[in-house]
Formats: C-alpha cells, sequence, structure tokens
C-alpha cells in the first residue's frame, strides 16, 4: 500500500472515530457510511479501515490507559482530534503488524499538522514515541513480529480459525504484560461494573471467555433467500469468486464467509440471493414452526431478519407485518424487502409499546425481539459496552415487559410468541419470561428457551423463548 493511500486510509478512519464522539453515530452506521462512499475503492483500503476503526472501538478504554499513561495531561482534557490521533498512532503499534512504528508516528505527527495544531504535534511525537521505546524495551515487536513471519510461511487458507483466535489472545497477554494491565477491565478494555455484573453471573472464567470472544476475528454469517436460490447455488456463486464459504453450525440455512469489507459487494448481494443474521436469531425463527398461510407480525424488526426469514419459510403464502418505530428501521427493512423480491410481507411505522386495538387476536405468529442493552453482540458492535450504564438496564426490561404486554393480546388462541433479545443478562431474559408467564397465568405455557453465550457458543450472544397462548 503506498504512503499516499495510507495516509487518506488513516484520515478517513480519524473522521469515523470523531463522527462516533462528536455526533454520538454508532459504529456500524459511521463505518457504513464511510465505506458507501469508497465501495469501488480497492478492498485492502477497505479492509485497512474497517480494521482500524472497529479494532480502535474495540480497545478503546485500554488505549485510554496507555495514552493516560504517557500523557501529563488527562486524556478526557485533550482535544477530540489529538486523543483520536494518538489512539490510532498506539493501536498500529499493538496491533498492526505489518505498519512499521516509524511511519504510524510519522503519519500521526503529520496528521496533527494537517489540522493546524503545529504546537502539538511535539506532544503527539513525545507521546508515540515513549510508547513505542516501551514496546521495544518489552520485546514486544520482537515477539509480535517472529509470530507473523511463521504464520506467513503458511498458505492463509491452511490457517484455522482457532490459530487466529490463539494469535490475537497471546497479543492481548502481551500487552497486559508490558503495560501491567491486572483486571479484565483493563485487559479486556470493558467498564469496571460490566466485568462485575458478569463475573456475577457467569464466573471470573466464562467472563473472561465472553470479553476474549470480542477481540478474535469472526466470519460473516449469511442466509440463503430460498426463494430465489438454493444454498448450493449461492456457495458455487461466491466460491467462483475466490471467497470461502463454509456451513453454519446450528442453523442448515446458514453460511459462514471469512475477510468480508463491504457486504455490498459481495456477488448475489444486490440479486437478493442472501441476507446477513447471526445463527442465533435463525434458529428463534425456525423454533416457531412456520407453516404456510401463517399470518405474522414482527413488532420491533429492524433490519428485518427475522421478518424475511419468516417471509421466505412462508413460500409466498401468508402474511408477515413488519413494524418498527422510526422512519430510518422502516426504510432498512424496505430496502431489504425489495431487494429479496418478498411480495408476501408489508413494512408499517408503529410504537410497539402502544396497543393497536384493531390487531387484537389476529396472528398465528408474534414475534417481539424486543429492545435490550446489546451485551450479545459486543463483538460486532463493540461501542455498546461503553455507552451503556448500570442504570439502563432497569429501564430496559420495564420497556420489555409493556412491548411483552402488547404482543400477547396480539397472538390468536393456540398461536404463538417469540420473545427474543441480543443480550446475556438474566433479568432481561429469563427473568422476563418467568414475569410474563405470571402476569398471563393460565393463558400462556412456555414450549422452549434457548440461551446462546459468545465465547461459550459459536455465534453472538443471543436468548430466545417460544410460549403457546391457550386455547
Amino acid at each position: 500500500m503506498s504512503s499516499n493511500r495510507s495516509d487518506n486510509n488513516r484520515k478517513v478512519v480519524i473522521d469515523i472515530l470523531l463522527d462516533m464522539e462528536q455526533q454520538r453515530t454508532f459504529l456500524g452506521d459511521a463505518l457504513d457510511k464511510a465505506l458507501r462512499k469508497m465501495q469501488f475503492a480497492d478492498k485492502k483500503d477497505r479492509s485497512f479501515i474497517t480494521r482500524e476503526a472497529e479494532g480502535i472501538s474495540e480497545y478503546l478504554l485500554s488505549l485510554d490507559k496507555i495514552i493516560g499513561g504517557f500523557s501529563k495531561t488527562p486524556v478526557k482534557k485533550l482535544r477530540p482530534i489529538i486523543r483520536n490521533i494518538l489512539r490510532l498512532g498506539i493501536y498500529e503499534m499493538l496491533f498492526m503488524d505489518s505498519v512499521p512504528s516509524r511511519a504510524t508516528i510519522n503519519e500521526c505527527v503529520n496528521m496533527t499538522k494537517a489540522h493546524n495544531m503545529m504546537k502539538l504535534s511535539g506532544f503527539v511525537n513525545a507521546v508515540l514515541r515513549s510508547v513505542d521505546r516501551k514496546l521495544t524495551e518489552e520485546d514486544y515487536y520482537k515477539v509480535e513480529s517472529t509470530q507473523e513471519s511463521n504464520e506467513n510461511t503458511t498458505c492463509d487458507a491452511m490457517i484455522s480459525n482457532e490459530l487466529l483466535v490463539e494469535k490475537e489472545l497471546i497479543r492481548l497477554e502481551r500487552i497486559a504484560k508490558v503495560f501491567g494491565f491486572k483486571t479484565l477491565s483493563e485487559k479486556y478494555s470493558a467498564p469496571e461494573w460490566l466485568v462485575s455484573k458478569l463475573s456475577s453471573i457467569y464466573g471470573e472464567e466464562k467472563t473472561e471467555k465472553i470479553l476474549s470472544a470480542s477481540f478474535t476475528r469472526k466470519k460473516l454469517t449469511i442466509r440463503y433467500n430460498r426463494t430465489l436460490t438454493t444454498k448450493e447455488e449461492l456457495r458455487d456463486k461466491l466460491t467462483e469468486k475466490g471467497i470461502a464459504v463454509s456451513d453454519g453450525k446450528y442453523s442448515d440455512s446458514a453460511l459462514q464467509i471469512s475477510d468480508i469489507d463491504f457486504v455490498r459487494r459481495l456477488p448475489g448481494y444486490k440479486e437478493g440471493l442472501f441476507s446477513v443474521q447471526a445463527e442465533s436469531s435463525m434458529r428463534a425463527v425456525e423454533a416457531l414452526e412456520i407453516k404456510e398461510g401463517m399470518k405474522v407480525i414482527d413488532l420491533c424488526a429492524a433490519p428485518g431478519g427475522k421478518s424475511l426469514y419468516t417471509a421466505e419459510l412462508l413460500g409466498g403464502t401468508g402474511e408477515v407485518v413488519s413494524r418498527d418505530i422510526s422512519d430510518d428501521k422502516i426504510e432498512k427493512i424496505s430496502d431489504n424487502m425489495t431487494r429479496l423480491r418478498l411480495a408476501n410481507m408489508k413494512v408499517e411505522k408503529a410504537d410497539a409499546t402502544v396497543f393497536d386495538e384493531k390487531l387484537s387476536g389476529s396472528f398465528d405468529i408474534v414475534i417481539a425481539d424486543v429492545p435490550c442493552s446489546g451485551l450479545g453482540v459486543m463483538g460486532r458492535k463493540s461501542d455498546i459496552k461503553y455507552r451503556l450504564k448500570p442504570e439502563d438496564i432497569a429501564s430496559l426490561s420495564e420497556l420489555s415487559r409493556s412491548i411483552l404486554t402488547n404482543a400477547v393480546r396480539y397472538v390468536k388462541p393456540g398461536g404463538k410468541l417469540l420473545f427474543s433479545t441480543c443480550t446475556i443478562l438474566p433479568e432481561e431474559n429469563e427473568e422476563n419470561a418467568r414475569w410474563l408467564l405470571d402476569e398471563f397465568k393460565g393463558d400462556m405455557s412456555i414450549e422452549s428457551q434457548n440461551h446462546f453465550v459468545q465465547g461459550l457458543d459459536y455465534t453472538d450472544g443471543f436468548y430466545f423463548s417460544i410460549f403457546r397462548k391457550n386455547d
């Protein structure tokens, strides 16, 4: 990669970080916005930007702790552009083995000057050189370069995902040793309250597995659109373009692909041949045992994965009403519905907390994927753990109960309710399931309950339970 291209890519990363920090944009949205502008750029450039933006976001607290160890000015009081340039520089030195530290430092100094902060260029240079000196003294680069050399002697296709996971976890151990990180919070860049909460639920050993799962390279899971293609046809279409494809672990509808930087450029995406969806979410829909002709409503549907899968399983029969609360969310669902060419589905804007009397008892299936803390998808949405506050969890649980109350009223006698979340906290999952049974005692019975935990299972953290309304 040429020097100018690298410089431009770093500027894009800084813009993403500033968008997240100053506009409170979620990482996924900020990254998607940037990559859309670069969709015809070289794949290596998009991959570089994706890796850096996601990596810096994932390791944010730990990067700030390192900066704080070499800066007399508290990290929070640094100018946003300086703070993010330092984060970028230190991240590259720690994680981007192919980028020489001197090149990183030089470009970070140049970026500082380019933002009319000439007087602070010396400060940026001093902090980054101090970090570089520390890493050199601790032989960090020597160990990392040796690992990189050994890895490069093997064909990429032969490197197992397990080896890549092990390499990343070894790296985190090295960083913790160099900078004296003692706690799981410091090592895995997680708020102390969150580490404490997870430890109280899962114990320290499992909590470390949950937190470390965020740092391992992940495959993208897609679901083939059975109304337009077959699993085998889609697999062939992807492999013809040199994309490594493997079967999912929990759903027959799932395929997994690696090293994807921009999903919209994948073969078959524009034609609607597949959707991106976690296997845990696929399993929730499959557990409903969808039958042709059913009438289904999805109350909190965006971006539409469960609605879309349900419509596909209905095979052009029945009806799926897909609802969400905002115009942006409705637009995302509509775009996906159009792309997948699903005629038995309609999209509506509605607030799930407000009961719609005309829909009472109207549906064979009601899907309530309720708002939650999102702690099951920290690995894909790394900024969740920084935005979430302890007090948010109780309020989210209350919000869920208001939606579930309405959801029960929409189910026909003999019909089913799917209650699901993408969190791993019992008070948002099992406790709300017990509440529902108590609240509607005699009217609702539970058929099944499933809980996936990232780091312990081979998918995102996810909970779902299936209830039946008694006749």
